[in-house]
């Protein structure tokens, strides 16, 4: 890897949590070590089931976490922009991937082996640390999930996720801030966990109170006040 590139990715590694205590030349260490992927989009990262063979990151471009039922039937867990970290729990248990991670549009994301990581944990206390407490983050992030599905109606679900994309509530959409560019009714559904004609509707009961704009390619959040106040309200 060339110079610029390197200390690129050097300075990507330094806003991920597990690796922001590190120095310089730790980063860079870890850096040589990262193992890069160009995705086009619908392309997989990796896929639920299969082995653990390290932790990810997007350098460029957007992830969705995604589990499938049974049935077939997809709903989208997370939105990952630039810094994200994926695939992390199976790193930490030795476990399978817990979900699939597919590409919106052109994206490049990076590998750090499994036995890298270990090594890291072992020679720095600080990226340990780190894990602990991202692992907690994330936790808190799932139990604000399962409370959505339970307790709130499909307005509140959306007008929740289109804050994610301003950087308020960000159990959905993190480090993403164009998620919502180009968003089809259809995959809001597959991240609130209803289906495409409630989501309408839901959609046109926002822009009706003036929270939102539907454009012809996207989504325009035009009152971030009313929708923290949809996004409060109960079933």
């Amino acid at each position: 890897m060339s110079k610029e590139p390197l200390a690129r990715l050097n300075r990507l590694l330094g806003q991920i949590p597990y690796f922001a205590g590190l120095d310089e030349r730790a980063r860079e260490e870890i850096a040589r070590g990262v193992r890069q992927k160009s995705l086009a989009g619908g392309e997989q990262a990796l896929a639920e089931g299969e082995p653990c063979d390290g932790l990810y990151f997007v350098v460029d471009g957007q992830i969705r976490l995604i589990r499938t039922s049974a049935e077939g039937r997809e709903h989208v867990l997370r939105v990952l922009g630039a810094g994200a970290t994926f695939n992390d729990i199976a790193v930490f248990d030795g476990g399978p991937n817990a979900d699939s991670a597919v590409a919106v549009g052109p994206t490049t994301v990076g590998l750090i082996p499994k036995a890298l990581v270990t090594r890291l944990m072992e020679r720095h206390p600080a990226v340990a640390q780190a894990a602990l407490k991202l692992l907690s983050t994330r936790q808190r992030a799932l139990s604000t999930v399962v409370e959505d599905l339970a307790l709130r109606d499909v307005t509140s679900r959306v007008a929740r996720l289109l804050l994610g994309c301003v950087g308020k509530h960000e159990h959905i959409v993190d480090q993403a801030p164009e998620a919502c560019t180009r968003i089809t009714h259809q995959e809001i559904a597959s991240m609130v966990g209803s289906v495409r004609e409630v989501v309408q509707r839901a959609l046109k009961e926002l822009e009706r109170d003036g929270a939102i704009a539907l454009e012809r390619t996207r989504i325009r959040v035009r009152d971030a006040a009313k929708l923290e106040e949809w996004a409060g309200a109960g079933g």
